[in-house]
């Protein structure tokens, strides 16, 4: 048998060491996956996958907005099927959206862009909840009075509310939509060409310093003095012309409008008197007494000629209204055939 010499058994020890210490460090390794193993198999797990995928997809197709009413909402980042619930349709269609539904039944024949609602669908006003569901809409932009069925159209799609009760200027407004819609630099745009359609018109028009405007609204046998709503968005707060005295009062205490009788009007009229009005058989009766009643043809705007008659569709405030609006009033103050 061969016998070890003193001289190797030191190296033979040292040779056990190292086999007993490779021996460990495999059992270990096989017992511990590596880095690179265990993203393997995970990599290799379908139900793994699918839950990143979808957490990214989440992420890159919605985000949170916080509404008029501070609700968090989580919406889609480019919303494709909008229904819109309100009286201002005309937002949405200047930055090219097409809604695929919103509240026409009462507006539509009173807009001045009803060639512009091919294609939408009505949800009613009020709005039917049966209605906007089976438009299946993946955003939902409510800018109405009525909240009392929010939470079902919650159930329906993400709704985000713009507003309510209180009035919101049109291009605060549009800023809003563009950036639900991520149409933000379109809104952006539209913004900068209308004031500067302002600019123009507004040095285009045939006034006087000492000027003043007055707008009444008749509807059925009410006659309506106009504050800061509507129509006079335009005349006051964009063209910036001159109230008449009591008129401004009405704007400084914030009221969107107040109804008097006709004997009162003649307080409330300026040296420009618009007329806003409709077909209705009651409306029309109202107008032809108020014209043809004896303090009415008393009045200096009357005997001048400044009294200009306008459709009653002009009331409104929405974008695609109030750019509109600034031709019609250069033509009929300029007295533009």
């Amino acid at each position: 048998m061969y016998k070890l010499s003193e001289r190797s058994a030191p190296f033979l020890r040292l040779l056990l060491l190292l086999g007993m210490l490779t021996l460990l460090l495999s059992a270990c390794s096989s017992g511990i996956p590596s880095a690179s193993s265990t993203d393997s198999a995970k990599a290799s797990s379908p139900l793994t996958s699918e839950n990143e995928a979808s957490s990214q997809a989440d992420v890159s197709t919605t985000r949170i907005y916080k509404d008029k009413r501070n609700r968090e909402v989580k919406i889609p980042v480019s919303p494709q099927r909008i229904v819109y619930i309100g009286s201002n349709p005309g937002d949405l269609i200047a930055l090219g959206i097409q809604p695929t539904g919103a509240s026409l039944s009462v507006i539509a024949g009173q807009i001045a862009y009803p060639d512009l609602l091919d294609g939408i669908e009505d949800v009613g006003y009020p709005y039917s909840v049966e209605k906007v569901s089976s438009l299946n809409p993946d955003l939902i932009i409510f800018d109405d009075w009525d909240q009392e069925n929010l939470p079902k159209l919650d159930m329906i799609a993400p709704t985000v509310v713009i507003g309510a009760d209180d009035p919101v200027d049109m291009l605060e407004r549009l800023k809003v939509v563009g950036d639900l819609t991520g149409l933000q630099a379109e809104a952006q745009a539209w913004t900068e060409q209308y004031i500067q359609k302002i600019k123009d018109t507004k040095a285009s028009l045939k006034l006087g310093k000492a000027d003043t405007t007055s707008s009444i609204l008749l509807m059925g046998k009410t006659i309506y003095i106009m504050g800061n709503q509507g129509f006079n968005q335009t005349l006051y707060g964009r063209l910036g012309l001159a109230p008449n005295e009591n008129v401004q009062k009405l704007i400084d205490q914030d009221e969107r409008f107040v109804d008097v009788s006709s004997e009162r009007v003649s307080d409330y009229i300026g040296t420009e008197i618009f007329i806003l009005t409709d077909a209705e058989p009651e409306t029309t009766q109202t107008q032809n007494t108020l014209l043809n009643s004896a303090f009415w043809k008393t009045l200096p705007a009357v005997q001048k000629g400044r009294v200009h008659i306008l459709s009653s569709k002009w009331n409104f405030d929405d974008a695609i209204t109030s750019e509109r609006l600034l031709d019609e009033l250069a033509k009929v103050i300029n007295a533009i055939e």
